[in-house]
């Protein structure tokens, strides 16, 4: 079944080659890391093998913004573009939040709140997207639903009110991706569109693994749609994407 062309991706040249270190990297990780049931060691070689994809996605959204015009330097490695300075610096405090999740029990709550920094700030990257979407209503929904759904099984009040401050961000950007994509109408707006709702479904899995059901081979469904979530997420800060 041949995808119509305006759903395709073509990558050009320079895309690809800088997207090489994220998938090497993506894929040291699962080889050394990623068992096939359970969740990785809580080892600091861990949180580093962890963090390099997004890294290297940070690596990408710099080239990205200097137009793949060779190695960044010091003087080009912020973004001017308003997006792409945003959704470098949510890369970064997703990074951090990795970190953090290594040790699922310990480091929770911390890991949360820098992964709410991250949304915040792929939220205000999307700046400047219709406010208005068809979809607005929709995803206000899914989030209540989502979050009465596991809002049981958390026994903290104060964690309580921390993943519902979660889940509205999650499907705030979502919501504000989808408008994005629906003013524009362009590959790159696509790509962040996905993105972004493939984020809220990695999140989602996360939250029914830890507070709902045992999700089966939830660690690798996780980091997986993860990646490809920040993938996207980076590929829309491209100018152009054929």
């Amino acid at each position: 079944m041949e995808i119509p062309e305006q759903y395709s991706i073509t990558l050009s040249r320079e895309q690809k080659l800088h997207l090489v270190p994220f998938f090497a990297t993506w894929l040291i990780y699962f080889v050394l890391y990623m068992p096939v049931w359970g969740y990785p060691a809580e080892t600091l070689g861990s949180v580093f093998f962890k963090i390099l994809p997004i890294l290297s996605l940070c690596f990408f959204v710099i080239s990205a913004a200097n137009n793949f015009k060779g190695l960044p330097k010091k003087d080009n490695i912020i973004p001017e573009d308003h997006r792409a300075r945003h959704f470098l610096f949510a890369l970064i405090f997703s990074a951090l939040g990795d970190a953090c999740l290594v040790w699922r029990e310990v480091l929770f709550v911390p890991g949360l709140l820098l992964f709410a920094v991250a949304q915040i700030l792929y939220f205000k990257g999307l700046d400047g997207s219709a406010v208005k979407s068809r979809t607005k209503e929709l995803f206000i929904l899914l989030g209540l639903d989502i979050y009465l759904i596991i809002q049981s099984g958390i026994d903290s009040y104060v964690l309580s009110a921390l993943v519902g401050m979660y889940c509205a961000l999650i499907f705030a950007v979502a919501w504000r991706a989808t408008a994005r994509y629906e003013s524009e109408g362009s590959k790159a707006a696509l790509t962040g569109c996905a993105g972004a709702l493939v984020f809220t479904i990695s999140d989602c899995l996360i939250a029914v693994d830890k507070w709902g059901f045992t999700v089966p081979f939830a660690p690798s469904m996780i980091m997986s749609s993860y990646y490809i979530a920040q993938l996207l997420l980076s590929l829309s800060t491209c100018k152009e994407l054929n």
